[in-house]
């Protein structure tokens, strides 16, 4: 985390992004003003968000870098769209960003599968059901009459093609 806070710092990007939200948001800026005005609205950054959602539903993304994770995710929809002028600009971001090639296609992988799992009818997302959770007695005294509710997982919307 610290040497791609470097890397961005020497590229003077002013930047102070630590999650793979913020370093999502950070690429999606970078990316989308490289679009086409009239193809910008095909590039969702509500669908982005989505899908990194979904991701973090799983523990073996928690051990991806942060920023491997965003531009997996962004390198993924934009072959998804086939915005085929976009495939530099992630080329370009890898490299200021010093992202390994493979890394980059391993989480790629991961994500791809992760998305095509999370989308199936094989996925249990939580329904309408109470969920039970077994907490500690002292726990159960501080919580005393509080009722929380579980929200759905995210859904990803679809494309606008």
């Amino acid at each position: 985390m610290r040497m791609e806070k470097i890397v961005l710092e020497k590229v003077c990007w002013k930047v102070k992004a630590t999650t793979a939200f913020q370093f999502l948001q950070l690429y999606y800026s970078l990316i989308h003003e490289n679009l086409p005005f009239e193809r910008r609205k095909n590039l969702s950054f509500e669908r982005l968000e989505a899908q990194l959602k979904a991701c973090h539903c799983r523990i073996m993304f928690s051990k991806a870098k942060p920023s491997v994770l965003a531009l997996s995710i962004i390198a993924l929809e934009i072959q998804a769209q086939k915005f085929i002028e976009l495939t530099e600009g992630v080329e370009c971001l890898q490299k200021h960003s010093k992202i390994n090639g493979r890394d980059l296609t391993f989480w790629q992988e991961l994500v791809a599968k992760c998305l095509t799992e999370y989308s199936s009818n094989k996925c249990s997302k939580p329904n309408v059901q109470k969920l039970k959770w077994i907490v500690s007695g002292r726990t159960a005294r501080q919580l005393k009459h509080s009722y929380y509710k579980i929200a759905h997982l995210p859904t990803i919307p679809e494309t606008g093609s």
